[in-house]
């Protein structure tokens, strides 16, 4: 089996979207969105929807190179890091990526603003790593393929 490009390009380019609000909203300051619930709502779901799409694309690379058997979905950052494709802090970051993706999803009721904000603050940069990942195994794809035909 090899990697479906085209449909790993589809979730960078909506990943590419979720980043790119996220960046809009890293300008509030702390004040001005703690009192504004729509943003909020808008930063929950961009990183919500981000963190899927990586973990979307790390599924199909820990599947397509055989490199585990994921129980959980933060367990394909895990075998990423055990086959060397990503560094140990990179990979735990993305773990706890998807931690926070879960506490959003299923504690909806209890996220903590401030919290959230500092993950506004601090953590897009994770996203666009594993974007900048995603790319670079593609284009090792890419250029296997162009090889092979």
């Amino acid at each position: 089996m090899k990697l479906n490009v085209s449909s790993i390009r589809q979730r960078l380019q909506r990943l590419e979207q979720y980043i790119a609000e996220l960046e809009r909203q890293r300008s509030a300051t702390l004040q001005t969105f703690r009192s504004d619930f729509t943003r909020q709502l808008a930063v929950e779901r961009a990183f919500q929807a981000a963190v899927e799409s990586c973990t979307d694309i790390a599924a199909h690379i820990v599947s397509v190179y055989s490199l585990g058997h994921p129980q959980e979905s933060r367990d394909v950052y895990r075998f990423l890091t055990e086959a060397g494709y990503l560094d140990e802090s990179f990979g735990e970051a993305m773990m706890a990526m998807v931690g926070f993706r879960n506490r959003i999803v299923h504690l909806y009721w209890d996220v903590d603003v401030d919290r959230l904000y500092q993950y506004l603050q601090q953590d897009v940069p994770l996203l666009r790593r594993f974007r900048d990942f995603t790319l670079q195994v593609l284009a090792v794809e890419e250029e296997s393929q162009l090889g092979n035909g």
